[in-house]
């Protein structure tokens, strides 16, 4: 039997905490028809502009037959995590027997193992988007943080991490080895239905950066190194897609660098659809991250990653997460170190030579497709069921 042919049966509820679209909404897309039943709960993060807790109930293979919605917005964050986890449980409880559970990240999981032990559900998933050593400044709220962990990995019958990596970090913390064999990699995927624009319609030297506006995402570099990109490229333009509270020190920066003009600061944009547009017409995207100590984007496999090789985008990396030595090996991208002339020398150079930039939104473009979700979910659950 098939792992289609296998999940036409499975009863599944996936727990998650959402801020924008991604993996838990991609999981809930390829189980929709795939399913028997499937029952999506999606809390908000405390810095979420949508503040409503909601679920989705799809029975039938597919059926939208119930969807609710919850308000009640807490700034702290441990009452907020307890709020969700009792209405999870009573939404649960209320909604009848599951045979999979996938809780993402390890609070949602407790609520999984806890539900089996009481004959609710019969198999726990513990599906990790990030990980990182240290979370919290707070080293109380971080020995909690890992200490769930550690309780999600040990009770849960499979735990998906999204990097290779994560095994390691969490050795290195006292999770002991014999937990591996329950360990997979399910890396993020791609979406791949962004229409490729042809390269004589593309915004020639337009290049993308998306995501959350935070210091440690790295725009700045980007920013920092426009007035030495202007004055070899006249054309350069940054598109900047997403918000953030940095955004502000961002465009402060940009004026005291005169380069405003030639940025575009789209700020948060809710539909997914608008965002892989925009990205389509660029000639690459950058990500940039700062190299911290055990960051969380050295555990993660970035989202943004996918979504520029699901657009057809070369991608000028920093090499920080273990994927910027895949891009590089495959010819999708340039893996630089955290430094403004590097990130000059790598944006002219794919920029300047149309023949090599042609080749390598080529390689992006097939490279993404060796990452479309369904193949990567079909892997996690043959490795699982």
């Amino acid at each position: 039997m098939n792992i289609e042919d296998r999940l036409r049966h499975e009863r599944v509820v996936i727990v998650t905490h959402e801020y924008a679209t991604g993996p838990s909404h991609a999981l809930e897309i390829y189980l929709i028809e795939r399913a028997k039943k499937i029952f999506f709960i999606a809390h908000p993060f405390v810095f979420a502009r949508d503040r409503k807790s909601h679920y989705r109930l799809y029975q039938n293979h597919g059926v939208l037959t119930k969807e609710n919605e919850f308000f009640i917005a807490m700034s702290n964050q441990i009452l907020s995590v307890i709020k969700d986890m009792i209405l999870s449980l009573f939404w649960i409880l209320a909604a009848g027997r599951f045979d999979i559970f996938i809780g993402v990240d390890s609070t949602n999981t407790f609520i999984g193992i806890l539900l089996k032990k009481i004959g609710f559900v019969k198999k726990v998933v513990f599906y990790v988007i990030d990980y990182v050593p240290n979370r919290f400044e707070n080293k109380m709220l971080n020995k909690i943080y890992h200490s769930l962990d550690r309780f999600a990995v040990k009770y849960s019958d499979f735990v998906w991490n999204v990097s290779p990596i994560m095994v390691a970090g969490r050795e290195k913390r006292g999770v002991r080895q014999e937990f591996r064999k329950k360990q997979i990699v399910v890396p993020v995927g791609t979406e791949m239905g962004i229409k490729q624009v042809p390269f004589d319609k593309i915004k020639r030297f337009h290049v993308a950066h998306m995501g959350h506006l935070i210091k440690k995402q790295g725009v700045q570099l980007l920013i920092e190194a426009l007035p030495d990109i202007i004055k070899r490229i006249p054309q350069f333009h940054a598109d900047i897609i997403g918000g953030g509270d940095y955004e502000v020190e961002l465009k402060a920066l940009a004026n005291k660098l005169s380069v405003s003009k030639s940025i575009t600061f789209y700020g948060f944009i809710k539909s997914h659809d608008e965002v892989e547009k925009l990205l389509s017409y660029c000639a690459l995207g950058i990500a940039p991250y700062l190299d911290i100590p055990d960051s969380y984007v050295r555990y993660a496999d970035p989202g943004k990653v996918k979504a520029y090789l699901a657009a057809g985008l070369p991608v000028i990396i920093t090499k920080v997460p273990a994927i910027a030595f895949e891009l590089e090996r495959r010819k999708c991208g340039i893996a630089i170190n955290y430094d403004k002339d590097h990130l000059v020398d790598a944006i002219i150079k794919l920029l300047a030579d149309e023949i090599m930039l042609k080749d390598y939104r080529k390689n992006a473009y097939g490279m993404g497709r060796d990452y479309r979700w369904n193949k990567v979910f079909n892997s996690a659950f043959r490795q699982s069921l």
